[in-house]
């Protein structure tokens, strides 16, 4: 059963904008710069360590110094034991801020996330789109994430747009969610952008060019590179994306949400956590180098 107990304040950003528009980016309209109400977080996504006991994971994150956690309750069932995860949460002095779920999402695990966001204080539900011709999640997404808001007022909703997702794709696949603005303007949710699953070539040639209209819709951003053969989530300057370039507008036009973290580690560096703390302190570094320390003009 959900617990509103201890109900996160009301999401007026969003909520406030008509249900029938919310922007047109199409017509190249562009939206007021993002309040810098407070500072970016940079979260680490559990994601990354889903072969790890969750306590290794707090402690490795918090020793490469991120400043939160993106809990993902897909693969580590022990993320979905509230008390566990709070203590953990508490002994580390690493808030969790988003709940990211599955791409076979259903009513039992969108309840859980919820649950999981009134126990943390977590404000942000992540929902990894489910796989093209996945009808049946696909249907649950849209026929009960509305009924979701409606509810949580003071939850984010995202859909974390998928592998080779654009901006204004054409045509629109039928059970996919691979046009952003769609996300936004059908489905009245944020978006988890995650830039690797972005295709290179749109996110250089459209995405930094509008990205400006994107910002007030984004709840969270899956950081991390891709490489000249489409490897996706490689640690941040290994790969062909622009990076200083998308941290330096985004700071510029005051982002103030969360960066998550979400890089691919192989199974070799798996097997020997040293190297896994090295991996997490320099990807951590990169975001402090190119992010937090930048100065602009």
């Amino acid at each position: 059963m959900i617990n509103k107990k201890e109900k996160p304040m009301e999401d007026t950003q969003l909520w406030s904008i008509k249900k029938d528009f919310f922007f047109d980016m199409e017509d190249g309209k562009s939206t007021d710069d993002p309040k810098d109400i407070k500072k970016s977080m940079c979260l680490f996504s559990t994601d990354s360590l889903s072969g790890y006991w969750l306590d290794l994971v707090f402690e490795l994150a918090k020793e490469a110094w991120f400043d939160g956690i993106d809990l993902a309750i897909r693969k580590n069932f022990d993320s979905r034991k509230i008390d566990y995860v709070k203590k953990l949460s508490e002994n580390y002095q690493l808030p969790i801020k988003v709940i990211q779920t599955s791409d076979n999402l259903n009513d039992k695990e969108i309840n859980r996330a919820i649950d999981l966001c009134y126990e943390l204080g977590a404000d942000t539900i992540a929902i990894n789109a489910p796989k093209f011709f996945n009808f049946k999640t696909f249907s649950f997404i849209t026929d009960n994430v509305l009924k979701r808001r409606k509810e949580h007022k003071g939850i984010h909703f995202a859909i974390i747009n998928p592998e080779d997702s654009s901006l204004f794709a054409l045509p629109i696949p039928k059970y996919r969610f691979s046009n952003m603005v769609e996300i936004v303007k059908k489905y009245l949710c944020y978006i988890g952008l995650d830039i690797s699953n972005l295709d290179s070539d749109a996110f250089e040639s459209d995405f930094l060019r509008k990205m400006k209209d994107f910002l007030p819709y984004l709840a969270v951003i899956y950081f991390s590179d891709k490489s000249k053969i489409g490897e996706w989530h490689i640690l941040p300057g290994d790969g062909v994306l622009k990076l200083p370039t998308f941290l330096k507008k985004l700071k510029e036009y005051g982002y103030n949400r969360y960066v998550s973290t979400k890089i691919k580690i192989s199974k070799s560096d798996l097997s020997d956590s040293d190297k896994v703390k090295i991996i997490l302190q320099k990807s951590r570094k990169y975001l402090q180098e190119n992010y937090e320390e930048v100065k602009l003009d």
